[in-house]
């Protein structure tokens, strides 16, 4: 007892030490006045870095300098403050060992109490996966949302029959797409919505985290011929329904159903917020069979997927929906968007690029504003190297509805195939907004910033997306071409063995090749990018690719020899790698490019690139 109560006095008489000098030194009011400078600094350039356009890590290294340097500071002025000492002259007595223990615990608490806050808010950059799934991507919203912002719910499922769970899900995102089609609405996309699918999280919190101010959820209850649909909307800031109604319907209604409860909901948000007040009767819908619209629920359900083998699944069922009911839009626009998905994924094959454009050619006859239909069609159409059509649909696209993600992926695809890659980006960090918890769209954005060569928030998104769906190889591969784009050749190496250990050859090649190649290694990346060419097609890489693999290892010979396959197959990103940061200018002055857009159709991409850069300024 006697041991404790002396170490008692030794700590008690230690803190008063502690305390005594930073009085003496007025060490808090040195920590006050960095505080405040530091606030200022910081708020003052998160206002001016985006109006010169700097990159974001800048405004985040000045942040990590603020937190680093408090504790530096304190060390300072404890070593140069003078203390006054009435009875004695001279230079003041050292701090003893204590008291610089004591400030040296102090100081670390805050300094990692601020670190923990930084990584948390995503100010500090971190290895792959580290990145909070909450933050997604999106920046953090600097104000409430809208008003007229909403998310859409998976409903309940009230049949008794967990094989019907296709029939609520699909009813909740036929109401997420047609309230995403009214231009007064923000809606959260359905990746990000259909999230929280089974889980028992808050009201308040589900709309923080999508960023929406309302939330609308329910249940379905279907009975053979009957179908009950209960929906609320709730007012996220407090808890409160807003609006709620049950309906019960024969089944062969469902599309009026469904036109009723968005038209409700639509102006229940836009009345008195918008002043927009109630429209008129919606024109009457047609009764659908219940069969064909259960088929083309359960499409929409293995559609939503994104494998092969559901894809497949999903064309046949979508076939017989169409075939059964040949007026039916949505129909045909789900058919042709499954099938320019396999296309993406099968080389881009002829057939199903064909198969699409001849289900969206259908869909839009029957419906012209249908925003599925028109982005899937502006995809077909860069994919038909038919730029003409693909500015029609572009421009379509946003008449309509410039905030639908349908409107933003289109738009996304059209910015990367003319070779516009900061324009890319800005919709896909719109998309992002939209749909926060969307795994591709965070890593398409990463990839739109590797090609303008801003690797660090490359980075940033392709962690984000990491957090999402670890290990999956494509943002991986996107991770470690960023990593290889900064000459970080050690993280770099980390993510090529990693993806070696999942068996992905052709991605762990493939950044190898770039990797080696930013050190110099150009052999080495010649050699990689051979064996990656003598197993094509393979991954996802198209002859574009295996031609930048070589032109990064400066064989010019080789990737105009792939450039020039790609010219054969109309790949439609080709052309557009001369407006990317990361292509050798070098590449531009040789013969073969030269040949290479002389040709007709390389002429025509230009003059299509040419018009759209007027556009975007004004000229």
């Amino acid at each position: 007892m006697v041991k404790l109560a002396s170490r008692r006095e030794v700590g008690a008489g230690a803190v008063q030490s502690l305390l005594r000098g930073i009085q003496q030194r007025k060490i808090d009011r040195v920590a006050a006045a960095y505080a405040v400078a530091a606030w200022l600094v910081v708020q003052g350039a998160s206002i001016a870095l985006p109006a010169f356009g700097a990159p974001a890590w800048v405004l985040k290294v000045l942040i990590l300098a603020a937190i680093v340097g408090f504790p530096l500071t304190l060390w300072i002025a404890w070593h140069l403050t003078p203390v006054p000492h009435p009875r004695r002259h001279g230079p003041p007595p050292p701090a003893t060992a204590a008291d610089m223990a004591l400030l040296i615990l102090l100081a670390g608490v805050i300094l990692l109490s601020a670190a923990e806050i930084a990584t948390q808010s995503g100010m500090l950059p971190g290895w792959p996966n580290a990145a909070p799934a909450v933050r997604a991507g999106a920046p953090a919203a600097a104000t409430s949302p809208p008003k007229t912002s909403i998310a859409v719910l998976p409903f309940a499922n009230m049949s008794g029959d967990p094989s019907k769970e296709y029939f609520s899900d699909g009813i909740s995102e036929e109401l997420l797409n047609q309230l995403a089609n009214a231009p007064d609405l923000r809606v959260a996309a359905r990746t990000s919505s259909f999230a929280f699918k089974g889980k028992e999280e808050d009201i308040r919190s589900i709309a923080r985290t999508l960023d929406v101010a309302s939330v609308l959820e329910g249940s379905v209850r279907e009975d053979g011929q009957h179908i009950r649909i209960t929906a609320e909307l709730i007012n996220a800031a407090d808890g409160f329904h807003m609006w709620s109604k049950t309906y019960d319907r024969d089944l062969s209604n469902i599309l009026e159903v469904q036109d009723e409860i968005a038209r409700a909901i639509t102006a229940s948000l836009t009345h008195g917020v918008l002043g927009v007040g109630p429209r008129g009767p919606a024109p009457a819908r047609p009764p659908i069979d219940p069969e064909a619209y259960r088929q083309y629920l359960e499409a929409q359900s293995l559609s939503a997927r994104k494998t092969p083998e559901d894809d497949a699944k999903a064309v046949a069922l979508f076939q017989q929906v169409t075939k059964a009911e040949p007026d039916f839009a949505p129909g045909y626009a789900a058919l042709g968007s499954t099938y320019v998905h396999l296309a993406q994924f099968q080389n881009q094959r002829p057939d199903l690029i064909a198969a699409a454009d001849a289900a969206l050619t259908q869909a839009l006859k029957r419906d012209p504003r249908n925003l599925q239909a028109l982005s899937s069609q502006l995809l077909v159409a860069l994919m038909q190297w038919k730029w003409q059509g693909a500015a029609a649909d572009a421009h379509r696209l946003e008449a309509l509805n410039p905030h639908s993600v349908f409107t933003l992926r289109g738009l996304d695809s059209y910015y990367d195939s003319l070779g516009f890659p900061e324009q890319q980006a800005a919709m896909l960090r719109e998309a992002t907004r939209l749909d926060p918890l969307s795994f591709v769209d965070l890593n398409n954005l990463a990839s739109a910033y590797n090609n303008r060569g801003d690797y660090a928030e490359a980075e940033s998104a392709a962690n984000d997306a990491l957090a999402l769906r670890p290990d999956r190889v494509l943002t991986l591969y996107t991770l470690c071409s960023a990593y290889a784009g900064m000459k970080r050749a050690s993280r770099a190496q980390i993510l090529i063995d990693r993806l070696a250990a999942l068996r992905a050859r052709d991605a762990s090649q493939g950044c190898a090749a770039l990797s080696a190649a930013a050190s110099g290694g150009f052999a080495e990346a010649r050699t990689l990018a051979q064996e990656i060419a003598q197993r094509f097609p393979s991954f996802v890489f198209d002859e574009t690719d295996v031609g930048s693999f070589y032109l990064a290892a400066g064989d010019m010979a080789d990737a105009m020899a792939w450039f020039n396959r790609a010219y054969d197959r109309r790949d439609y990103h080709l052309f557009a790698i001369a407006y990317f940061a990361t292509t050798s200018p070098a590449l531009l002055k040789t013969p073969g490019w030269i040949a290479l857009k002389r040709k007709p159709e390389a002429k025509a991409w230009q003059a299509a690139h040419d018009r759209l850069a007027a556009e975007l300024t004004g000229d």
